[in-house]
């Protein structure tokens, strides 16, 4: 029954029973107490005695709807102060309008949608309050990390600079080049820092809306040379990287530079998380109406709360010991660029078991995915 309809429903039969008991006590008074006092009253008294209960018929009956109507809404409008204040908790008095049966007392009863969506409102608030908490305090702690990242190769450039320019020191030629090379990567690794900050400004600025310039590819082989340029890195010298397709050829429209930068963040995600000699597949599915890439590790895995919020902005999850390499916005990125090319992105791991991400790409332009 809807509120509207209950209410009127209420208020009818609450004048109904104002008029009834009004009928009752002017017939009580002048039918049963007039005859006790065995006089004749004249009809102007008669006339004041029904005007007497009428009146007095009603103002009790006014308290009594101001409590049955009103004393709810009171209620309801405390809670929903409370609520303006920033205040999530029950507010007192919650558990006085319900039975010992767990049932919204009669009064209260009539308002019962509104205390049902107020009660929704008021835990979902406390959920988004906190969850902000979290958010700030990952936020802040990010902050933090960041600041961090940048200084330490900022103290790096700053040393072998110094020691470049000391007049006091005649450095080989190899020694230069070996500063001036370490000068090269910490600029570097400088330069992806403030590209991860740019690129999230500009996804929250379009409200990820991120526009892509897309052509039609083999990605297939533009996967396969991702994976081996990297298997030339450095970092990845004692980690084995494989390749496998199901297809020499697929032909899907993707941005080249986005699409490099998901590929390299996931996959240098399972070497700086992993122990030397770990396993890291490339694989790559032809499915009917869509290309599934999924990149597997049999590394230390990671815990369910690293991946509940591997994709969330500010987070900095590690499942090593090492320092945590990057902004913390690495994995969030990856995960707002498979979208933007209208794809999925899911992550699957177990504790010392590896981790599998899956990318799903659409085959055709410009079409989500099927949920």
């Amino acid at each position: 029954m809807r509120i509207n309809t209950r209410f009127t429903l209420h208020l009818a039969l609450g004048i109904i029973l104002w008029m009834l008991l009004s009928g009752m006590c002017i017939v009580i008074g002048l039918e049963g107490i007039l005859p006790l006092f065995k006089k004749s009253v004249s009809e102007a008294y008669q006339s004041l005695l029904v005007a007497w209960i009428f009146g007095f018929s009603t103002i009790v009956c006014i308290a009594v709807f101001g409590w049955y109507f009103g004393g709810p809404l009171g209620f309801i409008m405390s809670w929903i102060h409370q609520l303006s204040q920033e205040n999530y908790t029950q507010p007192v008095g919650l558990s006085k309008i319900y039975t010992r049966k767990g049932k919204l007392r009669m009064r209260y009863m009539l308002y019962q949608e509104v205390l049902q969506h107020l009660q929704s409102l008021s835990g979902k608030l406390k959920a988004a309050e906190t969850e902000r908490e979290k958010v700030e305090q990952a936020k802040q702690e990010w902050i933090a990390g960041i600041s961090h990242d940048l200084k330490t190769p900022l103290t790096y450039i700053t040393g072998y600079s110094t020691l470049l320019l000391n007049d006091q020191y005649n450095w080989s030629k190899e020694e230069a080049r070996s500063f001036i090379e370490e000068i090269a990567d910490k600029g570097k690794h400088m330069e992806e820092l403030i590209q991860d900050l740019s690129l999230v400004i500009q996804f929250n600025n379009t409200d990820g809306q991120l526009p892509l310039h897309k052509t039609n590819q083999d990605i297939v082989d533009f996967t396969k040379r991702i994976v081996a340029n990297l298997s030339n890195n450095p970092q990845a010298h004692d980690y084995i990287l494989h390749f496998q397709t199901d297809t020499t050829v697929i032909n899907i429209d993707f941005d080249t530079k986005f699409m490099q930068r998901i590929l390299q963040n996931i996959l240098m995600n399972s070497i700086i998380h992993n122990p030397p000699n770990t396993n890291i597949y490339t694989q790559i599915f032809d499915r009917v109406e869509h290309v599934e890439i999924h990149i597997v590790d049999n590394g230390v895995g990671m815990s369910q709360h690293i991946m509940e919020n591997i994709f969330q902005q500010y987070y900095r999850g590690t499942t090593t010991e090492s320092s945590s390499e990057g902004t913390g916005l690495g994995m969030a990125i990856v995960y707002k660029l498979v979208q933007a090319h209208n794809g999925t992105i899911t992550v699957q791991s177990e504790p010392s078991d590896g981790t599998t991400f899956s990318i799903t790409l659409p085959k055709n332009r410009n079409l989500p995915l099927r949920s």
